[in-house]
C-alpha cells in the first residue's frame, strides 16, 4: 500500500474513480437484482399464471355443518397458489362454533388443504353453551340440539374451575354408583350438585371436600336403603346435615343428622 503523500495527483484520481466504479457496479447489480425480484414476484402473483384447482376439506364432522363451513371460507379461496391467503380462510373457519382449530396449507402445485377440528363437547355450560375438554366454552346457534351431558354452571372465567370439581366429585361418588348430573357454582360462589335421580346436594363455599366426605360416610346407613325417597341433603352444618325427603315436599320440616 502506497501512503496517500507519496501518491501523485493523476494516481489519487485514478484510485478514486475505481473505487467509485466499484460502488457503482455494486449498485447497478443491486438495482438489478431488485428489478429481477419484483418482476419474479409479480409474475407469481398472477392468479391466472398459478390457479388453484382443488381445495380439499378434511375433517370428523359430528355437528359441524359442512356447508356452512365452505360457505364462510369461499370468500377467502381467492388468488393464485402464491397469493391465497391461508390466515384468513384459517381465521374464518376458527370463528364457526363448533370449530376448534383449522389448519390450512398448499400443496404444490394447485391444491389448497384445510383440516378442521370440531370441537368436542364434554359437558353443558349454562342455558345454551358447551364446554371442549379443556374446559373452554363455546356457544352454537340454537338449533334444537341438546347432547345428553352433564350440565354446569358457573359465573364467567370460571368454566374450567367448574368441570374440574365436577370431575373431581364424580369420581368419589362412583363407587357408591352414584351419576352426577349437574355442578353449579352460584354467584356467592356456593357449590350445588344434583345426581341422575334428581336429589339435591348444597355443599356451600368452604370445606366441601369435607362436607361431601360426610355425605359418603353417612350414605350406607341413611340414605342408601331410601334413596328412591330421598329428594336434598343440606351439608352446610359444622357437624351434620339437613335431609329433605320425598314424602316431605309440601312440608319445611325436616330431618336433621348429627
Amino acid at each position: 500500500t502506497v501512503p496517500v503523500e507519496k501518491l501523485s495527483t493523476v494516481q489519487m484520481i485514478a484510485a478514486l474513480l475505481k473505487d467509485n466504479m466499484r460502488t457503482v457496479n455494486g449498485l447497478v447489480l443491486i438495482t438489478i437484482l431488485l428489478a429481477m425480484m419484483s418482476l419474479a414476484k409479480h409474475w407469481l402473483s398472477d392468479p391466472y399464471r398459478f390457479p388453484l384447482e382443488v381445495v380439499e376439506v378434511k375433517g370428523d364432522f359430528r355437528y359441524l355443518d359442512k356447508q356452512r363451513l365452505q360457505d364462510a371460507m369461499a370468500a377467502h379461496v381467492e388468488g393464485g397458489f402464491f397469493t391465497v391467503d391461508v390466515n384468513a380462510i384459517r381465521t374464518a373457519a376458527e370463528q364457526l362454533p363448533w370449530v376448534y382449530k383449522a389448519a390450512v396449507k398448499r400443496v404444490w402445485p394447485a391444491t389448497l388443504r384445510i383440516s378442521i377440528e370440531e370441537q368436542q363437547a364434554i359437558a353443558r355450560w349454562g342455558e345454551q353453551g358447551y364446554l371442549n375438554r379443556n374446559g373452554e366454552p363455546f356457544y352454537p346457534e340454537a338449533s334444537g340440539l341438546v347432547l345428553p351431558l352433564p350440565s354446569l354452571a358457573g359465573p364467567e372465567g370460571h368454566e374450567l374451575k367448574v368441570l374440574k370439581n365436577y370431575r373431581s366429585v364424580a369420581r368419589t361418588l362412583a363407587p357408591l354408583g352414584i351419576q352426577v348430573a349437574s355442578v353449579e357454582l352460584d354467584s356467592r360462589r356456593a357449590w350445588h350438585l344434583q345426581f341422575e335421580n334428581g336429589v339435591l346436594l348444597e355443599l356451600g363455599r368452604v370445606e366441601t371436600r369435607e362436607r361431601l366426605q360426610r355425605f359418603i360416610r353417612a350414605y350406607p346407613t341413611v340414605f342408601a336403603t331410601r334413596i328412591e325417597e330421598l329428594k336434598r341433603v343440606d351439608l352446610r352444618y359444622s357437624n351434620g346435615f339437613s335431609v329433605y325427603w320425598q314424602q316431605l315436599a309440601a312440608n319445611p320440616e325436616t330431618d336433621t343428622q348429627g
